[in-house]
């Protein structure tokens, strides 16, 4: 199994929608739009058989591998609670 980022930027409620629930099957969301994802090597081809489908041409739909180390360490920022304490947790 190999962990995946993807994050999209699409301006169709419906076509947003339709990815976010694709997505959804694979990983967990982050973000408004950007996913974790863990994939089986069969599961990258109908994968983007899925998404490429739904995208239209302005649409933009970005999907990158994480390493291992990548997956053991992350880095999560938080916004300050005043402008004088900046806050970095790690999880």
């Amino acid at each position: 199994m190999s962990v995946w980022l993807a994050a999209y930027d699409i301006s169709d409620d419906n076509r947003r929608e339709r990815i976010a629930r694709i997505l959804l099957k694979f990983g967990h969301r982050v973000q408004d739009s950007v996913y974790i994802l863990h994939l089986e090597p069969d599961d990258l081809p109908q994968l983007r058989i899925n998404i490429g489908a739904d995208l239209a041409p302005t649409d933009l739909f970005d999907l990158y591998p994480i390493d291992q180390r990548g997956t053991r360490t992350q880095w999560r920022w938080q916004r300050p609670i005043d402008d004088y304490s900046p806050v970095l947790i790690f999880d």
